[in-house]
């Protein structure tokens, strides 16, 4: 009876310690699950640039168009002889500088909060 008991127990030492090895495996990723890990890290870093650039682009868009208008109402005023492209030009900046002047207004050469109120892009 004694041995009977001597083999259980040493059975039960050895699935113990088979237990621990398993799950310390587990707890190691083996190399395609750090592939697997790797490309959906990958894939998450590129949901996130996407997300980013377009809302960069959102943003972009936002500002070309309050551009455009400003560049139309200082075309309109006789400040601004360029294209209504939205674009940030040297002479855009120029024109909203002269504005900023002629309405004393904080001389940047941007559309800030003061000069888009005077420019009549956003109420007051």
């Amino acid at each position: 009876m004694g041995s009977v008991f001597a083999v259980l127990l040493s059975s039960l030492a050895v699935l113990c310690a088979l237990f621990v090895l398993i799950s310390e495996d587990r707890s190691t990723p083996n190399s395609s699950e750090l592939i697997q890990r790797e490309k959906t890290s990958d894939a998450g870093e590129r949901l996130v640039q996407a997300i980013m650039l377009r809302r960069q682009r959102l943003l972009a868009d936002a500002d070309s168009e309050q551009v455009i208008r400003a560049q139309q109402v200082l075309k309109n005023d006789g400040i601004y002889s360029g294209p209504i492209d939205g674009r940030m030009s040297q002479d855009t900046r120029e024109a909203i500088r002269s504005f900023q002047q002629s309405h004393e207004l904080n001389v940047t050469g941007a559309i800030d909060d003061d000069t888009a109120r005077e420019l009549g892009l956003q109420q007051e």
